[in-house]
């Protein structure tokens, strides 16, 4: 082909170039204006605000310092020799609409990465309208920032049974309207705190009442709140448990000893059954069903502060007992719950807590408070501190949450579902007929012949040995 063809060429080239990229912008404005006419009013104000904040990001990015400047064309001249200014460059970003508010997706420059952004995110939700944004990494060099426009932890939803084939722990739903739900395969525990009112106990009642309709799960129920069981808020749906205690020490101390055999025993009984020690493995049965312990204010049974003699050894035996259950349940189908105000050293020991994978904290006073509760790290994550959600009028039932699917070791606010406290204990009463008594039998106390030879008169028979056997009833 000669110079003169490849000329002439050119020019048609470039003409269908010019069609192509006329007829991509106006498939992508048929489609934008499209989906505008169809959505809501409320659809339609999430779609101009991220329009808007995409348009105005080329401004805004460098007086945040979210840009950086080209530093290959510093001191670049320009065709008539003169210094010409250089290139500032701004990280690319697109801007998605939310029923939550907005999603922005910035795609990172050198010295401008999540940290930067983290950085600005005070800035970025002001600037942007928006209640707080919340900065996520999404894969080498992409960001995301989620802006949340109001608080969406105002509405209010229903509580979210499971399903009967789901092994889960309702929760609730957070800021991006996501259902969260705990998994029990091979949870080793779960750690409640928070002020009183807030709505601990209520929630720890939805989930023995969401698993309650099944066989294949029984309940130990510890009341640190009352003295006598029958009048508490778990005496009313005590006839679903296989025990109901209140805040005597040395009652839960008896208790909590048979939980323990329970454990050493439940191997064997698993292998009988299945094959196998492993109790997630096929899962829970109604002959080795999943025991759910749960300790509500469980400071009253942990605490030594004040105590000596007997009473502080009662004491020191429910912590290595609750220890047990936090360390070895996991694999063997008992699942310790415990709750109180404050999850720290003196209230619970930090051999338990700390091996409690899963932290609730309702709204506390301090940060200390949280950071028992859920790990050092939510020190350095504002938003989603619980000590700024002291507000009964506002923030009942909302509540921080870590070691969930999904959060990556991250935290996250929660409003639990609404739940009726008036038909809640009705409910799970319904299913007392499902109560077993699964704790084994105590095992035979071997007495010394010698010790009974020397208390015997002379010239009776002595026994070898003897054995006594205490069952319970079911």
């Amino acid at each position: 082909m000669s110079a003169t063809d490849s000329l002439s060429i050119a020019p048609l080239v470039a003409v269908l170039a010019l069609v192509v990229l006329a007829a991509w912008g106006a498939a992508r404005l048929f489609l934008a204006t499209y989906r505008y006419i169809r959505a809501t009013p409320w659809q339609r104000a999430r779609m101009r605000h991220a329009w808007a904040v995409s348009r105005r990001w080329r401004r805004l990015a460098p007086n945040l310092g979210l840009a950086r400047v080209d530093e290959n064309t510093k001191g670049r001249k320009d065709w008539n020799g003169k210094v010409a200014k250089p290139v500032v460059v701004v990280p690319k970003i697109r801007v998605f609409p939310e029923p939550w508010g907005i999603r922005a997706v910035i795609r990172t420059i050198p010295k401008v990465g999540i940290a930067e952004v983290e950085k600005a995110g005070t800035w970025l939700a002001d600037s942007w309208g928006c209640q707080s944004v919340e900065v996520k990494r999404l894969a080498a060099g992409l960001v995301e920032v989620r802006g949340i426009v109001g608080d969406p932890l105002d509405s209010h939803q229903p509580y979210v049974w499971p399903a009967d084939d789901e092994w889960v722990l309702p929760l609730g739903h957070n800021p991006w309207g996501r259902q969260l739900a705990i998994p029990l395969r091979q949870l080793s525990g779960i750690k409640v705190a928070g002020l009183p009112g807030y709505g601990k106990t209520m929630l720890m009642l939805a989930w023995m009442a969401s698993l309650a309709g099944r066989a294949a799960v029984q309940f130990a129920i510890f009341d640190g709140k009352t003295s006598d069981a029958r009048y508490g808020d778990w005496g009313e749906v005590g006839s679903r448990a296989m025990f109901v205690v209140g805040d005597n020490p040395e009652t839960a101390n008896q208790r909590l000893t048979e939980l323990v055999r329970l454990l050493k025993d439940r191997p064997a009984a698993l292998v009988e059954e299945r094959g196998t020690h492993k109790f997630w493995k096929q899962g829970p049965t109604p002959a080795n069903p999943l025991v759910v312990v749960v300790m509500d204010e469980c400071h009253n049974y942990a605490d030594t502060k004040g105590l000596s003699g007997k009473d502080k050894q009662v004491i020191e035996s429910n912590q290595r007992l609750m220890q047990t259950i936090s360390k070895e349940g996991r694999g063997l189908g008992v699942l310790g719950i415990f709750g109180t105000q404050k999850q720290t050293g003196d209230a619970i020991p930090t051999s338990v807590r700390d091996n409690l994978e899963v932290g609730v904290c309702f709204p506390v006073f301090t940060i200390d408070a949280a950071e028992a509760a859920l790990g050092s790290g939510i020190r350095k994550d504002e938003p989603n501190d619980p000590s700024v959600l002291v507000d009964k009028e506002n923030n009942v039932g909302v509540c921080v949450v870590t070691g969930v699917p999904g959060l990556g070791g991250r935290y996250d606010r929660v409003r639990i579902g609404d739940l009726d406290e008036d038909q809640l204990p009705a409910f799970v009463a319904s299913t007392s007929h499902l109560r077993r008594d699964v704790i084994p039998a105590a095992a035979p106390t071997v007495v010394d012949a010698s010790t009974v030879q020397a208390d015997k008169p002379a010239g009776t028979s002595v026994p070898t040995q003897k054995t006594t056997r205490r069952r319970k009833s079911a």
